[in-house]
């Protein structure tokens, strides 16, 4: 996506969207894509970019394949 539609949508909107993405990928049972669609598209946006520890965490919780704690990590964002 163009960098510039990117910043047009109100920051909320984006990560709510980003969110659904990565959930829509954990209710098919995928991990791996939900982890790589999250913090892709949320790092794709400068006012969106994860902070240091949570990168960390959610690298430890997909080593883990813990898919529960990715979920909650998700949705606790905002």
């Amino acid at each position: 996506m163009e960098r510039s539609l990117l910043i047009e949508m109100t920051r909320d909107k984006y990560v709510e969207r980003c969110k659904q993405r990565a959930l829509d990928h954990l209710d098919r049972g995928d991990l791996k894509s939900a982890v790589a669609a999250f913090v892709g598209n949320m790092n794709a946006r400068p006012d969106c970019e994860l902070p240091s520890y949570l990168a960390t965490l959610g690298a430890s919780l997909l080593r883990a394949d813990d898919a529960p704690g990715w979920r909650t990590l998700i949705e606790g964002l905002k």
